[in-house]
C-alpha cells in the first residue's frame, strides 16, 4: 500500500513538472526568509482568526474544484502565492498591517499566512473570468489565450474578487492602513483607483503566463 502511494504521489508531480518548480521556488523563498530571521512572531505568538481563514479558505477552494469539480489547482495556487510574494515586497511601503490582526510574520509587518490570500485571488479570479469568457464570448480553452476579449473578463474578475477580497480584509475587518494619499481619488469601496489599477495589471502578467503554461503542459497548445 504505502508502494502504491508512494508511486502514485511521484506519479502526480512527474506529470506537473512546473509545480515542481514553482514548489522549489517557494521552498527556496521561504527559506531565505527563515534563514534571514524575517520570520518571526509577534502579539500571542498564535496566529489570529484573521489568519486562519484565509488558511482554511484557501483549503476550501482547492478541495471544492478538486472533489466536486475535478480540477486541479495546485499549480495556479503556488504560481499566485509567488506573485503575491513579489506584490507585498514590491509595495511594502504602502501599507501597514494592524500588529493586533496577524501574528506571524514573513518580513517586517507581512502576514506569512496572509501570502495563502494572493494564492486564493488569483486561482479564483482566473478559473471565474475563464467562465465568464465560455458564457459571454463563448471562448474555447485554446481561444481565450489568444482572445483580446479575454481581458476583458480579466479586469472584471479581479475587480469582483481580489478588489473584494481586499475591501473585505482591509476595509471591513481593518486589517491594515493604507501609506498612500490616494491622488486619483476612491472608489465606492473605499479603495483607492490606484488599488483597482495595480490589481489588474498583477493579474494580466499572471493570467496570461499561468494560462499559456497550463495549455502547454496539458497538450492543448
Amino acid at each position: 500500500m504505502s508502494n502504491a502511494v508512494a508511486i502514485g504521489f511521484l506519479g502526480y508531480f512527474k506529470a506537473r513538472p512546473w509545480l515542481v518548480a514553482w514548489l522549489g521556488i517557494f521552498a527556496a523563498a521561504i527559506g531565505l526568509l527563515g534563514l534571514t530571521g524575517n520570520i518571526h512572531l509577534q502579539g500571542s505568538g498564535r496566529p489570529t482568526w484573521l489568519e486562519w481563514s484565509v488558511i482554511i479558505i484557501a483549503a476550501a477552494v482547492w478541495l471544492f474544484a478538486k472533489l466536486v469539480l475535478h480540477t486541479d489547482l495546485s499549480e495556479e495556487y503556488l504560481f499566485g502565492t509567488l506573485f503575491g510574494i513579489q506584490w507585498e515586497f514590491l509595495t511594502e511601503p504602502y501599507w501597514t498591517y494592524l500588529p493586533d490582526r496577524f501574528n506571524v510574520l514573513a518580513w517586517k509587518d507581512i502576514p506569512l499566512m496572509g501570502l495563502a490570500g494572493w494564492g486564493t485571488n488569483f486561482t479564483v479570479a482566473l478559473f471565474f473570468s475563464e467562465w465568464i469568457g465560455r458564457k459571454a464570448f463563448k471562448l474555447s480553452a485554446k481561444k481565450i489565450i489568444f482572445d483580446w476579449r479575454v481581458l476583458l473578463c480579466d479586469a472584471l474578475s479581479i475587480q469582483l474578487i481580489g478588489s473584494g477580497a481586499e475591501w473585505l480584509y482591509g476595509i471591513h475587518f481593518h486589517g491594515w492602513d493604507y501609506n498612500l494619499g490616494f491622488g486619483m481619488g476612491k472608489s465606492p469601496l473605499g479603495l483607492g483607483w490606484e488599488v483597482h489599477l495595480g490589481y489588474m495589471i498583477v493579474f494580466f502578467w499572471y493570467g496570461t503566463t499561468m494560462r499559456v503554461w497550463k495549455r502547454k503542459l496539458e497538450g492543448a497548445l
